[in-house]
Parts: structure tokens; sequence; C-alpha cells
């Protein structure tokens, strides 16, 4: 079974026997990594809309903490490539984070009444 794969931009479309067999958006490289930070930070701004400003904040402090947390684990214990690759994900929460609180603070701030 012969399998010849065509690479567009968005997808990858995988040829088996001359039919279309599969569809699937391509995740290499960067791509998981942000996509993480991305999913990361619209929870945290969908959490901003149903909570204090208080709690928001203290959330987003204690998950920062373990994102610290992670990173080191990432360095000490993990080590070699798959430490940085953990690390580069943490980063990536880590800001998701911080971008979700603050947009979801400053979105509130400008709806209260």
């Amino acid at each position: 079974m012969k399998i010849c794969q065509n690479r567009t931009r968005l997808f990858n479309t995988v040829y088996v026997k001359g039919e279309r067999k599969i569809d699937a958006l391509m995740l290499e490289g960067w791509t998981p990594i942000l996509l993480t930070g991305i999913i990361v930070a619209i929870i945290i701004f969908f959490i901003s809309r149903k909570t204090s400003r208080k709690t928001l904040f203290l959330t987003s402090v204690v998950l920062s903490l373990v994102c610290i947390g992670v990173v080191i684990y990432s360095k000490e214990a993990v080590g070699g490539w798959d430490g940085i690759g953990l690390a580069f994900v943490t980063v990536s929460v880590f800001l998701g984070i911080w971008v979700g609180t603050i947009t979801g603070a400053i979105i509130k701030n400008n709806y209260v009444m």
C-alpha cells in the first residue's frame, strides 16, 4: 500500500491508492504549543467573566506558581530536549494565563455599569 502526502498550508491530506483518506490539521512544530496558550487564554477569559477580580487574580497567581514549578521541574528532573519542550509548553500556558487575565479584567472593567 503506497501512501502519498500532499501538504498545504493548513491541512495534511493523506492519499491511499489515489483516494483521499484523511484530512487533519497539521499540528507540527510550534502549532501545539501556540494552541495550548491560546486555549488557556480563552478559558481564563471566560472564567474572568463569571468571577470577581480578586478570585481571578488569585487563580492566575496560583496557576502561575504552578507553571514556575513545572519549568523548574522540567529543567532539574526531566532535562534534555524533553525538558525544553515541557518548558516551552509551560511558558505558553503561563503567557495564556496572563493574557486571558488582563484581557478579561479590562473588558470586565469597561462593561461595568
